[in-house]
């Protein structure tokens, strides 16, 4: 039942308020409020009326919360103040009673609406003050912000209505103490509660600096709502205005103040409030430099035109002015400002072509890394940008554009759905704050980031794999040619030789014959080997003699007493010789990996043939690579094996444990739009 009644009694008292205002100001003529020296009351009461709807939503939402009570107090102090304006000059004009009460509430207690928005500071959006030592700055905050609202009960007539006296008295006590001094004394009251307000917005960045995530967005709204009303207050002032205009813009900012609340309050996450702050301070910024523009050009239309032409001609002027140049100015202008405090975001293609143009006057990765630090730090007007890229062998290459803040974002750059790297941003700060069409622009530059850097990276890779191919062939070379020279060829050369000599000796000497072609029969035997060896380096015999599935059962079958392997194969006849090689190569490298360093009990070696590829998969369940290991040779002997051949070899450690091998070797010339070897027709699981 409390749960309902609170809401129900705020709409209740505020709404017969508002009424009231509304009955009162229709009764009440124009000459009896000037008597008074008072306005309508409506225009008063209706702000609090916008409070009593956020304080009716949010306790609506959440029974019992402190802020919703706070807003629902608020809301009812000011309309009833409201209401007792209107009564001012209704009881005074029809000499009515509690004239002097209405006119003494809305003189001296007005000021505790004041220390209301303090303690709003102070407990929102938790409805509870700051703990530990910051409580008892609070206290002392809470406690300043009354200073002049008691004051104000206190003072006497003719220091609080220094302009003149009231209607009747509305002293409270009468203060044993001086006219003067009590003015000091309110002076000093003053100068507490609104130093108060100062306070309680540095609580605010304080508890700003320990919150969560979704308590920062919360009070994301309530900043948004504190530039409204400063916005409002500058808007008011330059203006110069009052009346309507003063209750609209009162009302805007009372309006802000309370969708703010209930927003931060109840759905924080509603829309993009980062977006929001930094939007309003743009538009302000934009609207403040048009506005002194405007001024100015008035100014000096007047002075120089206003003496020579008439009325008629010089809005003539004015018109053909404000088309032919100053139109274009101000546009110019506005973005002027707009790009001095957010950078080039606003102008998506410049800021892709830019950035293009200034990656292509670059060349390797370390130096495109600062390039592209520099344009996002550029495009965004931002203090502070790292770009990071992952090396072919596993490492990291980074770059930083300014000084690195306290809190950070990290973005992921991710090309063709691999991770290439990370962008990383400042976290707080209004030009931090990504919008909608924002992030759109960053996803835009970060795509074409990483295409560039995943090309140059590319680039590089090809080179040094085509330098490593270049050198393991000569290497290849040297060795073969090593050993015919310095192994087969004289071995070839003493057969001949002992094969001479027993020609020589078969008539006069017959067991000796014999016993240099029992030598140069074993010599003949381990040239073969020699030979077979050489074969081997160059093809495994065992694909030409049992073919690639056999001759993988054959590696399984010497792993086997350690790891236990499971051979599955599927359309491996009629491969080309160089697949074929690449395969056997994959797998007997990596079961002697499974071996060597994986620590696994079993292994599975599976093999799919499809129309233009074969894929190639080894899984162990061993111990898997850790995150902070760097590719080692073998691992880079893989992937160099695949890419010889146009294919891809990747290793990965799934979720479910141990290290899991897969390669596709193209041995057609079908490829996808993307130049990536396309899937067999069936997958491996």
């Amino acid at each position: 039942m409390r749960k309902v009644f609170e809401p129900v009694a705020i709409a209740v008292i505020c709404l017969a308020a508002v009424a009231a205002s509304l009955w009162l100001d229709l009764a009440t003529t124009g000459a009896e409020r000037a008597a008074a020296s008072t306005e309508q009351a409506t225009t008063t009461a209706v702000p609090g009326l916008l409070l009593a709807v956020a304080a009716v939503v949010v306790l609506v939402h959440r029974p019992g919360d402190a802020v919703g009570r706070l807003l629902g107090v608020v809301a009812c102090w000011w309309t009833l103040d409201g209401t007792l304006y209107g009564w001012v000059p209704f009881s005074l004009a029809r000499d009515l009673p509690g004239t002097d009460l209405g006119y003494w509430f809305v003189a001296r207690m007005g000021a505790f609406l004041l220390s209301g928005l303090v303690l709003l500071l102070l407990l929102y959006p938790t409805g509870r003050l700051l703990g530990g030592r910051w409580r008892t700055v609070a206290m002392v905050v809470a406690c300043a912000s009354l200073a002049l609202p008691v004051m104000l009960l206190l003072a006497p007539d003719p220091v609080v209505f220094s302009a003149g006296e009231p209607v009747g008295s509305t002293e409270l006590v009468d203060l044993p103490v001086s006219d003067a001094t009590a003015a000091t004394a309110l002076r000093v009251a003053q100068l507490l509660t609104f130093g108060s307000v100062i306070g309680a917005v540095a609580m605010v960045w304080v508890r700003h600096r320990h919150a969560d995530a979704r308590e920062r967005t919360q009070l994301k709204w309530l900043l948004w709502a504190g530039i409204m009303c400063v916005l409002v207050v500058l808007a008011g002032a330059t203006l110069s205005v009052g009346g309507t205009v003063t209750t609209v813009l009162l009302g805007l900012a009372v309006a802000a103040l309370a969708v703010s609340v209930s927003v931060g309050l109840l759905r924080p996450g509603l829309g993009d409030v980062d977006a929001l702050v930094a939007w309003t301070l743009t538009t302000a910024a934009v609207a403040g430099v048009v506005v002194v523009v405007d001024l100015a050009v008035l100014a000096a239309g007047t002075t120089l035109l206003g003496e020579q032409l008439d009325e008629r001609d010089v809005t003539l002027v004015v018109l053909v002015l404000a088309v032919v140049v100053y139109s274009p100015l101000r546009t110019w202008l506005g973005g002027l400002v707009r790009r001095a405090l957010l950078g080039r975001r606003g102008d998506r293609y410049g800021a892709v072509s830019a950035l293009a143009a200034r990656l292509e006057t670059t060349g390797t990765v370390d130096e495109q890394l600062p390039a592209l630090a520099g344009a996002f730090a550029e495009t965004f007007k931002v203090g502070h940008v790292r770009v990071e890229v992952v090396a072919p062998d596993g490492g990291v290459l980074s770059a930083s554009h300014g000084t690195a803040p306290v809190e950070v974002q990290e973005i992921d750059i991710a090309y063709q759905g691999e991770r290439v790297g990370r962008l990383v941003l400042p976290a707080q700060g209004f030009r931090s704050m990504l919008s909608q069409r924002d992030q759109g622009l960053l996803v835009d530059l970060v795509r074409q980031a990483a295409v560039a850097v995943r090309a140059r990276l590319l680039a590089t890779e090809l080179q040094e794999s085509r330098e490593r191919l270049v050198l393991g062939r000569e290497d290849d070379r040297r060795r073969i040619r090593r050993d015919l020279h310095d192994g087969l060829g004289p071995a070839l050369g003493g057969v001949a030789l002992r094969l001479q000599a027993a020609g020589n000796a078969i008539d006069d000497d017959p067991d000796r014959a014999r016993e240099l072609v029992a030598l140069a029969r074993t010599e003949i035997g381990e040239a073969l080997d020699d030979v077979r060896r050489l074969v081997h380096d160059l093809r495994p015999p065992a694909l030409d003699d049992l073919g690639l599935e056999a001759a993988v059962r054959q590696q399984a079958d010497r792993v086997r007493p350690e790891v236990d392997v499971e051979v599955e194969a599927e359309g491996t006849t009629g491969l080309p010789a160089a697949v074929e090689v690449a395969a056997y190569r994959i797998v007997a490298e990596s079961l002697t990996n499974v071996v060597r360093h994986a620590g696994a009990s079993r292994a599975r070696v599976r093999l799919l043939a499809g129309t233009s590829a074969l894929e190639v998969e080894v899984a162990d369940d061993g111990r898997g690579i850790g995150p902070g290991v760097t590719a080692g040779v073998g691992l880079l002997s893989l992937r160099e094996r695949a890419e010889e051949l146009g294919g891809r070899c990747e290793v990965v450690c799934p979720a479910s444990g141990g290290t899991t091998v897969r390669a596709v070797l193209p041995y057609g010339a079908a490829r996808d739009e993307t130049g990536r070897v396309p899937v067999p027709g069936r997958t491996i699981p």
